[in-house]
């Protein structure tokens, strides 16, 4: 197997996932479908952090424009996963999300980057991140462990 060498992330945000039966496919590992499944739980559970009470009633929300995906490594049913998620940059309408799923000792079995666009939920077009959001990730993300 050709060694990939990945950017050096500070990844704060970690969630665990579990495997279940049906994510193996015929091969006897997790089918390629199910990290992009895995990225999604991973990307929920970062952006939940920041959710106040009033998200879902904001006139603005991120949605996926472009999501990449090098799978690195096959993964069987009895491994113990964790999706990392980081943003590593936020533009004026956009962000750009790093995602690794790895193993408990600490193997990339996929590596994932996806660039959402703030889009305005009455007519779909693209509008600035808002400056509360900004800060919180920002805060969250140049937060040394």
């Amino acid at each position: 197997m050709k060694e990939n060498r990945l950017p050096e992330i500070n990844f704060r945000h970690r969630l665990p996932v579990q495997i279940r039966f049906n994510d193996i496919d015929m091969f006897g590992h997790i089918n390629n479908s199910i990290y992009l499944q895995f990225l999604d739980m991973g990307k929920y559970a970062y952006f939940r952090q920041f959710m106040t009470d009033t998200f879902g009633s904001e006139p603005t929300a991120p949605v996926v424009a472009n999501i990449n995906c090098d799978f690195i490594e096959p993964t069987k049913i009895d491994e113990k996963l964790e999706v990392l998620t980081a943003i590593t940059d936020i533009a004026d309408s956009s962000m750009t999300l790093d995602q690794r799923v790895v193993n408990a000792d600490g193997r990339v079995k996929c590596s994932a980057r996806t660039i959402m666009v703030n889009v305005s939920l009455a007519d779909g077009r693209p509008t600035t991140v808002s400056d509360p959001w900004r800060h919180r990730i920002s805060d969250y993300e140049s937060h040394k462990n």
